[in-house]
């Protein structure tokens, strides 16, 4: 796959396809800097660390039966898988899946004004490794 434009993200939570509820998604990953920097050393020196990640997700509300609020509701306080594929294509080299659990850590079934599409927006921190696959 070469460059392209950000219309057809398939993003799983929990088992559910939430590809069309959702505007906006972001997985953040790094490594922590550990100094390793001795007596006589120049110049600072490190390494990496522990791994760590984020996600963000900017849902379009929705209350329908099995849907955004009736599935995201019991799952605060707990952990859910969570897979993204930058296309709905088969998995492969140029579609490979990001699959990660997350800490369901905040909800927030309002956050819009009067005449305002409804929208939710979450930021959970990944628990264990985001694993990436090419099949």
């Amino acid at each position: 796959m070469a460059k392209f434009v950000a219309t057809d993200y398939n993003i799983t939570v929990g088992g559910t396809d939430f590809s069309t509820s959702l505007a906006s998604v972001t997985l953040d990953v790094n490594a922590e800097e550990q100094e390793t920097t001795s007596f006589g050393d120049a110049w600072r020196e490190r390494i990496g660390g522990l791994k760590d990640g984020s996600v963000s997700l900017d849902f379009h509300q929705d209350f329908g039966a099995s849907s955004v609020d009736a599935t995201f509701w019991p799952l605060l306080g707990t952990t859910v898988t969570i897979v993204i594929k930058p296309t709905s294509d088969a998995v492969g080299a140029t579609n490979p899946t990001y699959t990660f659990d997350a800490l369901v850590t905040e909800y927030q079934p309002f956050a819009s004004s009067v005449g305002d599409l409804a929208t939710l927006s979450v930021s959970w921190p990944v628990t264990g490794a985001v694993v990436r696959a090419e099949s």
